[in-house]
């Protein structure tokens, strides 16, 4: 009976020793996945840190942008828009260029009145040339001959023009 028992309590102790290992076991593996967990519970916390520092990073650029965006705003409410100033500046300018040519041909038109008094029909001056110290005396600026038939220049007539190298 002793050995009954003896032996019973061997196998107790036997089955206790490997439930105890097997029990060793599973705690180390446990201990090996709470180590990975742990890391990559730790990697996860690290990259949410970085995250946030990014997302703070570009909240920050983004009321940037926005600031820099309301004052560039502010600036161009006064501006106009290259499109809807070409077809005006195109107008003024042909404008401009006819202006200007009016400008120019009244002018035109002035000097050649004036230039035109001075031919004998104008009526605009009338007489010789003035004697100012002999006959070829300084004339002033305004002082032009008069053309008549009765004029005391002789006219110059035309020749028959004379050959040259006629050999």
């Amino acid at each position: 009976m002793m050995d009954e028992v003896q032996e019973e309590c061997q196998l107790a102790l036997e089955e206790i020793d490997k439930e105890r290992a097997h029990d060793s076991q599973s705690m180390q593996r446990l201990h090996a996945e709470k180590a990975q967990e742990t890391s990559k519970l730790q990697e996860a916390i690290t990259a949410k840190g970085k995250a946030l520092a990014e997302n703070q990073r570009l909240e920050r650029e983004l009321c940037q942008l926005q600031q820099a965006k309301e004052s560039s705003h502010a600036t161009m409410q006064g501006l106009v828009s290259w499109h809807d100033i070409q077809p005006v500046l195109h107008q003024t300018h042909g404008e401009l260029v006819s202006a200007t040519t009016r400008f120019w041909n009244t002018i035109d038109a002035l000097q050649n009145r004036r230039l035109a008094s001075y031919l004998p029909s104008s009526g605009g001056i009338h007489g010789n040339w003035p004697e100012q110290d002999g006959p070829l005396g300084t004339l002033g600026h305004n002082a032009l001959p008069g053309f008549s038939a009765s004029s005391d220049y002789p006219l110059v007539t035309q020749e028959a023009p004379v050959p040259i190298n006629q050999y």
